[in-house]
């Protein structure tokens, strides 16, 4: 009698899949279905929105003003409508206007009065000192880009993280489909042979003590392949997380859907450790995020440290009144004037400058931490590579071997030199090297992914 033999592990049912999930499917379903990636990409927007609110501290304002006065000794009436546009540099603004006032002034209110036409006017204000170099609409701006650029990095640092993660969980799953493949044919060996053995028994060629003993590799055999498929199960479950539908629900990926075999081909890893945190450095997202919040702090610093200067401003308008009524009222007039404010008490600004320190610092030597943290995970990384290289290699003559002294040992049975529990326990141990093989493989995978999310290569 011949059986089945042990090398058949290798041809997975799955191999014939008519559709095999690809793990560019996953990494597509998770760049655009993914809720945690569209929730960060809906932080840019937010980012987006409050820059937008920050320019509008520069939008063009239009002020208008009626009074009347009909009761008392002075009747009058008053209309004042003014354009005022900041520009930001020198903390300028423009503005032109046009007022008409009529009727009754007294003498300190007579500046109110206005030919018959009205007066049309138009100046300029800039800061000579305290608010030159910046001020609060400009400091807003500026941290509100820097929060957009914080915010873009936080969303490729989470697309990273979440490809990085989502290719792991798709070669978990690989991986336990190969499990489930080689607990399968293991057990479909035993169960063949079952009958080939009761056919001898009932000729005499083997005792009853044989059969019994394959029966209990049966039962076995049996216990191993529902572990194996709640693995399979669980892994599925895992990675449907990542593999969305076009609804963006959870799609559970089928057995038929498994790849053939996990790719084979490796690469030796070449010691480019001191280049690659180079290049992490340089690439990874966390790090331009953590620049951007610490320049958020030291712009703030630098208002504070602004508000603490007397505030001198410096305003010129130019005016003329059109039409008819008091000759004095006719031809242009200039006006330029000085605005001195001095802090008496600058607690306010004291403290807004203390504390933009603080979180420059804070932020400052989290980022030592992050960059010591990456040049860990590289050659971490490196190391977990390479160990998975050697475990394959090992895995690989491990597996032969096992194949050779399972073959060896069902031909002894064959001539009455051997025995049914070794047969058996020959070829648990090539099942136990091909899974160990596998195991290798994928971890090979997991660590390539690893390699690309830790140089943020995506």
């Amino acid at each position: 009698m011949r059986w089945i033999g042990i090398s058949l592990l290798l041809l997975s049912p799955y191999s014939f899949a008519a559709e095999p999930l690809r793990l560019q499917q996953v990494v597509e379903s998770v760049e655009k279905r993914y809720p945690v990636v569209i929730g960060a990409d809906k932080d840019i927007e937010a980012a987006q929105g409050e820059m937008t609110a920050s320019e509008g501290a520069f939008d063009l304002t239009w002020k208008n003003r009626l009074a009347t006065s009909t009761l008392g000794y002075y009747e009058n009436n008053r209309f004042d409508s003014v354009l005022e546009k900041p520009l930001g540099p020198w903390g300028a603004s423009i503005f032109t206007g046009y007022r008409i006032g009529r009727g009754n002034f007294a003498v300190y209110d007579e500046k109110a009065l206005t030919l018959s036409q009205g007066e049309a006017r138009l100046g300029f204000e800039v800061s000579l000192w305290r608010n030159r170099p910046t001020d609060r609409r400009r400091t807003n701006l500026e941290k509100s880009r820097l929060a957009l650029t914080a915010a873009e990095a936080n969303a490729l640092q989470t697309r990273i993280e979440a490809v990085r993660t989502a290719s792991q969980r798709y070669w978990d799953w690989v991986a336990a489909g190969k499990r489930v493949a080689i607990y399968r044919t293991l057990l479909t060996i035993a169960e063949a042979r079952d009958k080939g053995l009761l056919e001898r028994v009932k000729h005499g060629d083997v005792p009853v003590f044989e059969r019994k003993d394959n029966e209990r590799a049966i039962l076995q055999r049996r216990a191993q392949l529902v572990t194996a498929e709640r693995g399979l199960q669980q892994t599925a479950i895992e990675l449907s997380l990542f593999l969305r539908d076009d609804s963006g629900n959870p799609r559970l990926p089928g057995e038929n859907e498994l790849p053939g075999d996990i790719p084979r081909e490796v690469s030796r890893v070449e010691p480019h450790i001191s280049s690659d945190i180079e290049k992490a450095l340089r690439q990874r997202p966390e790090l331009a995020r953590l620049a951007a919040t610490r320049e958020q702090s030291t712009v703030e610093g630098e208002w504070a440290d602004n508000q603490l200067s007397p505030r001198l401003d410096l305003q010129v308008a130019a005016s003329r009144d059109f039409g008819l009524g008091l000759t004095t009222r006719a031809g242009t007039e200039v006006e330029a004037a000085v605005l001195l404010e001095i802090p008496l008490e600058r607690r306010l600004a004291s403290g807004r400058r203390e504390s933009a320190r603080a979180t420059a610092d804070r932020i400052e030597a989290t980022e030592r931490l992050m960059k010591d943290r990456i040049g860990a995970e590289v050659r971490d990384t490196y190391s977990a590579l390479r160990a998975a290289i050697s475990r394959i290699e090992i895995a690989v003559s491990e597996t032969e071997l096992a194949r050779y002294l399972e073959q060896g040992e069902r031909d002894r049975f064959e001539h009455g030199d051997s025995n049914i529990l070794f047969v058996n326990l020959r070829e648990q141990a090539t099942a136990d090297a091909l899974i160990r093989e596998v195991e290798a493989l994928a971890d090979y995978q997991k660590g390539i992914a690893q390699l690309r999310g830790v140089l943020a290569e995506i």
